[in-house]
């Protein structure tokens, strides 16, 4: 007999759309199962959302194809032949097999590999909390290698912003910026609620957006206008755009005095920042700048002095220039005509996009990582911020609130502080440590909320060269994934709506992910995971309480801004933080780096010629094509249906995107013969990958595009990252952490009959 019991609303959150669009969500409940999700309510109603992956996020909660119950391997890696085991059983097994793993090689060759999607605390760092008790390997703070974007913002800020990478004010309540660009950046599709609606709300209040991008996507549809980039060149873009605001003295002085390294005098002879000591004052190391007053160098600690922004100096023999006039001099290399040739932008487009930019009272930069998914990514974050420094666009976007700096993070994650905390390396770092043991080996890997094999570059240097050298393979996840069919352990979590968990966006607010429902099937949170593991280890201590408690303990700080904001309190909603500076106030913090200023001109860089964002070659990517063996560009955008390789198995969704698909300019499919939805093969020395072409003006001439998160199994050979490449950078290497690359690829294209015959 039918149920009369009424459904329940429980409200919660969506985080599975990679720590960005976490939209509060109503979860109906009937009898312990959840019957619909809607929209939840925000103290802001601008911040009531929700986009098609959350609405068939019930699809992934009661899929048929969810991991039931623990699995240990039975036949061959990669084979998908499993057999079911208990939790004790499988527990048992990864403790015993990670002590004799630590006593044979250390406890660092055992790494916990955690990436994206997911917004939450708990889950991330109960992992992390166990890592730090162990000793144990942390692989990359950045979940898909997505590591040149903060390697950029290091460099030029000292730090980076956990949101959106913006430059300028894009939240403001009451006003817009006068001009926003939007540069290598897809919020439309990636980002559609916290970043597009703000976006769109800009536009409307009058804001000229401008979309540069090597694809005409979704966001670019909605611009006023669109600059087709040619795929790496992004940094000769920024160097032209000042080019020409130099030419014109449209840069803002006071700014740049005020904020930035560009009055401070460097030695001609050596590339370092003249100090005090050099010329024999008594301030040290204190950077020296020109006073025009005096004619005469002055420490910058100096009262009543008045820097010279740009020329050249001679200081006690020893020939200087500001650092801004350094930039100069390498902007004067980048003429309209130049740039032009180097990114396939029109030198009038440039010219007009310069003036806009320089003469305009406000302009707001966004972009995100696929802008920086090149060999030399991490220049091309700072040739951007570096035109957002010298025209005045850098505003309290970046140095306001930084959230995870007013969370209980450290002592949550860092559990007993008398000890050394995990070992962190990146993943392309992890790559050499398994196939070379260099700088140490890994011989044991542990993957949550991650489809390594899938989404990491080089898939096929991961299945035949990376996992045969692991002893020893842990896989947590929903379903069985192409990096699941590689575990020696396999385990089965819960969804989203299966456990709680503390949710720090959409920024300002924070937000409690309730559990609405009791875990299907044998699956247990990634909380209770780790605590049960680490109880076989010996840190049981370490996780009483479980998921709720380590939520109070984040909360439990003494940052003003979490005043008043408890567990039981978020049960009702979500809260805003207090004392964050508005986005759009204007407040004089330093920066985090060596000079607390923007360092348009990065002294520790001098040695390997990257003191300024210089453009250099891409690694692959062929800026000239004529002649070249591979010559398009290939590139992988994000796709509304998916995030990463989450929902790719979604029914509702497949209907509306049902095949991978190869985007090609008509130009390049008519000098290959090539017709839309014929199947083709696209390869290079690396891979080969099959699937089915369209034929469309929305990439430019020389690009090939395929959307990135498709499963291996849904190609009919090869797949998107069995294409891309594992070499790692070594300057970034030294800033932080090599970058994945996975823009900066070179393909040939051609009819997969051709390649049969």
């Amino acid at each position: 007999m039918a149920s009369n019991q009424k459904t329940r609303p429980v409200r919660t959150v969506c985080p599975a759309h990679c720590g960005i669009d976490a939209c509060g969500i109503l979860a109906h409940v009937k009898e312990d199962r959840v019957v619909k999700v809607a929209p939840a309510d925000f103290p802001n109603p601008r911040y009531r959302r929700i986009c098609l992956r959350g609405l068939s996020s019930l699809e992934i909660t009661y899929h048929p194809d969810r991991l039931k119950y623990p699995m240990k391997r039975a036949g061959e890696r990669g084979s998908g032949n499993f057999e079911r085991i208990t939790w004790d059983e499988a527990l048992g097994s990864i403790a015993e097999k990670f002590k004799a793993i630590a006593t044979k090689y250390g406890w660092p060759a055992v790494a916990w590999v955690l990436g994206g999607p997911g917004a939450g605390t708990t889950k991330f760092g109960a992992y992390l909390r166990l890592a730090s008790l162990t000793r144990s390997t942390r692989v990359s703070a950045w979940g898909y290698g997505d590591s040149a974007l903060p390697c950029g913002s290091r460099v030029l800020f000292g730090s980076q912003f956990p949101y959106a990478f913006l430059f300028g004010s894009l939240f403001s309540s009451s006003s817009a910026p006068e001009i926003l660009v939007v540069w290598g950046a897809n919020p439309g599709e990636s980002q559609p609620l916290n970043l597009m609606r703000p976006i769109m709300d800009a536009k409307e209040k009058g804001a000229l957006l401008i979309v540069i991008d090597p694809r005409f996507t979704v966001t670019a549809s909605k611009a006023d206008a669109y600059l087709g980039v040619k795929p790496g060149t992004d940094t000769a873009l920024s160097l032209g755009l000042m080019n020409v605001i130099f030419r014109e003295n449209f840069q803002d002085d006071a700014f740049i005095q005020k904020h930035t390294v560009g009055p401070y005098l460097v030695r001609t002879d050596t590339g370092e920042f003249l100090r005090a000591k050099d010329i024999g004052l008594q301030d040290g190391m204190d950077y020296i700048i020109w006073d025009i007053v005096s004619e005469s160098p002055r420490s910058r600690s100096t009262a009543n002095v008045k820097p010279a922004t740009s020329g050249t100096f001679t200081v006690n023999g020893v020939a200087c220039k500001t650092s801004l006039q350094l930039l100069m001099d390498l902007a004067a290399e980048y003429p309209p005509a130049r740039t032009a040739e180097i990114t396939g932008i029109s030198s009038d487009i440039i010219t007009r996009l310069a003036l806009r930019i320089g003469s305009a009272k406000s302009v707001t930069f966004v972009t995100h990582m696929g802008f920086t998914r090149t060999y030399h990514g991490d220049i091309s974050l700072r040739a951007l911020g570096t035109v957002a420094a010298v025209t005045g666009n850098v505003s309290a976007t970046f140095r306001g609130g930084h959230l995870p700096a007013v969370l209980n993070w450290k002592p949550f994650l860092h559990a007993d502080p008398q000890k050394p905390s995990y070992t962190r390396m990146g993943i392309l770092q992890l790559y050499d440590a398994v196939t070379s043991g260099k700088p140490y080996p890994v011989k044991a890997v542990w993957f949550s909320f991650i489809n390594f094999l899938n989404q990491c570059a080089d898939s096929g240097k991961i299945a035949n060269e990376f996992f045969p050298e692991l002893e020893f393979i842990v896989s947590t996840d929903l379903f069985m994934t192409p990096t699941a069919r590689y575990a020696d352990i396999l385990l089965p979590v819960c969804s989203y709506l299966e456990f709680s968990d503390l949710i720090p966006f959409p920024y300002p607010y924070l937000q409690l992910q309730q559990k609405v429902m009791t875990p299907l099937y044998e699956s247990k949170s990634d909380v209770d995971i780790a605590a049960e593991l680490a109880g076989r280890l010996g840190f049981s201590e370490y996780f009483d309480g479980g998921e709720e408690s380590f939520i109070d303990l984040i909360l439990a700080s003494e940052d003003p801004s979490l005043e008043g904001i408890t567990r039981e309190k978020l049960k009702q909603g979500p809260m805003p933080l207090k004392f964050i500076p508005k986005m759009d106030q204007e407040i004089d913090i330093p920066f985090s780096t060596p000079s607390g200023k923007i360092e348009i001109y990065s002294e520790k860089l001098r040695g390997v010629g990257q003191a300024l964002p210089v453009f250099l070659e891409h690694l692959e990517t062929p800026l000239k094509p004529e002649g070249k063996k591979y010559p398009l560009a290939f590139i992988q955008g994000h796709s509304r249906f998916r995030t990463h390789s989450m929902y790719a198995n979604v029914t509702s969704l497949l209907e509306f995107n049902p095949e991978p698909v190869l985007e090609i300019n008509p130009r390049d499919a008519q000098e290959r013969n090539i017709a839309d939805e014929d199947p083709v093969t696209v390869f290079n020395d690396r891979a080969r990958t099959t699937l089915r072409a369209r034929v469309t003006e929305g990439v430019r001439p020389g690009v090939v595009n395929i959307s990135e998160g498709w499963w291996i199994d849904q190609f009919k050979e090869g797949s998107v990252n069995h294409l891309t490449h594992a070499v790692m950078n070594p300057v970034q290497e030294k800033i932080y952490e090599p970058n994945m690359h996975m823009n900066d690829v070179a393909v040939e294209v051609i009819k997969y009959q051709e390649v049969e015959s």
